[in-house]
């Protein structure tokens, strides 16, 4: 399943706030809870994202069910320096939140 963040979260360049990150978590968690389920979080047309968007959706899965719940099902595209940054920021703290 691919996921237009841009699209999905009112078609913003600069996406910040919680309640965007949970739409984008809910869609993702549908899909990733399926066997064999992946996701491809397209990023085009997205500037810079806040940590709180981020956490959001990787934070919580990271926390609440570990770093293998979306590792090699989640994939991004078209991401910025600047998004890869604040994505690389909270999965490093989510991680250090549960070991």
């Amino acid at each position: 399943m691919v996921i237009n963040v841009k699209s999905e979260t009112g078609g913003f360049e600069f996406i910040g706030s919680r309640g965007a990150g949970e739409i984008i978590r809910k869609k993702m968690k549908k899909e990733l809870d399926k066997k064999g389920g992946s996701v491809t979080l397209d990023f085009v047309g997205v500037e810079q994202v806040t940590q709180s968007f981020i956490d959001e959706f990787f934070g919580i899965f990271i926390r609440a069910f570990g770093i293998e719940y979306i590792r090699g099902k989640v994939r991004l595209v078209n991401e910025t320096e600047g998004i890869k940054d604040t994505i690389n920021f909270v999965i490093k703290y989510s991680k250090e939140k549960i070991a």
